[in-house]
Formats: structure tokens, sequence, C-alpha cells
């Protein structure tokens, strides 16, 4: 049984932020990968929540990099740009 304890749930939001998956977050913290992916599978466990708000918040992090390139004129940064804001629009209808 893995230990839920502040500590892990902070390294699982710390190593998803990095982009490793499931299975090499188990291996970092040296936990079970099957225990892991069953407490990733619970929406409501905190540490489904932490490796979903790393994962986000980096994605934030480069969003804002991206916006950032497109607003000072390069090119492909606004093309992506347009995309995230299209696929933005169609989950809003």
């Amino acid at each position: 049984m893995i230990d839920q304890n502040e500590s892990f749930i902070t390294e699982v939001e710390t190593y998803a932020s990095l982009m490793f998956t499931k299975e090499e977050i188990a291996v970092i913290l040296e936990v079970d990968p099957s225990e892991l992916k069953i407490l990733l599978k619970d929406q409501d466990n905190p540490v489904f929540k932490a490796f979903q708000r790393g994962r986000l918040k980096r994605e934030a992090e480069v969003r804002k990099g991206i916006f950032d390139l497109a607003q000072n004129g390069s090119s492909p940064a606004q093309a992506f740009a347009m995309k995230i804001i299209e696929n933005a629009k169609m989950d809003d209808v």
C-alpha cells in the first residue's frame, strides 16, 4: 500500500510537471506501478489531483510561452496559438 502523505503527493505533482510517465514516476518514487496507476484513476484521490495539477501547470507555462512568442511576431507561434484558441472555443460549445 502506498503511503499517500503530503511529501508523496508533492513529488507526484513535481514529476508529473516534468512529463514523466506514470510508470517512470512509480520507479522514481519506488512504488508499485500498478498501485500508482490505480490511485491515478480515482478522480477524488489527492494523488490524481496532484498528477493532473502538475501536468496542467506545465502545459500552462508552455502555452504562455507560445502566446508570448506569438505576440512578439513569431509566425509559427501565431499559427499554433490560433489552434489553441480554436480548440478552446470548440470546447466552450
